[in-house]
């Protein structure tokens, strides 16, 4: 029996490819206008990504602002290693963001190099994770 946080993992990667793909697919019939499918779909698993550390955050801040020194100390406990995970998070994901937008950017004038190659990592991606799942 698997655990239930690998396939969840599983389900949501297979989500994201064929996101990924939806866009790239039709980002490349937009031409110059490439970059605003990608963008949204960037900006949604980014979102995403970002929302378990949030809800970490942000009551750590309130409790820093706090009046009770009690409360107060909770707060930076809670905020200093969401902080660290945060930037972790940042570092892993950004050559992941940042391609795309090159992706998007060659799309929009013309160029199909790295879209083609992105194309064929993502197909052969989902077919890996659907042949794992049956």
């Amino acid at each position: 029996m698997r655990p239930v946080w690998n396939d969840l993992w599983r389900k949501i990667t297979l989500k994201r490819h064929k996101s990924e793909l939806r866009a790239l697919r039709f980002a490349r019939r937009l031409g110059a206008l490439a970059i605003f499918p990608i963008s949204l779909t960037i900006a949604f698993w980014w979102f995403a990504l970002i929302i378990p550390i949030l809800v970490l955050v942000i009551p750590a801040t309130e409790m820093i602002n706090s009046g009770s020194l009690t409360v107060k100390v909770l707060g930076w406990a809670v905020f200093a290693p969401s902080s660290v995970f945060a930037l972790i998070v940042v570092v892993i994901a950004a050559p992941w963001f940042f391609r795309w937008y090159f992706i998007a950017f060659e799309l929009m004038f013309g160029r199909t190099g790295m879209a083609d190659r992105k194309e064929a990592e993502l197909i052969t991606a989902i077919n890996v994770s659907t042949a794992a799942n049956t």
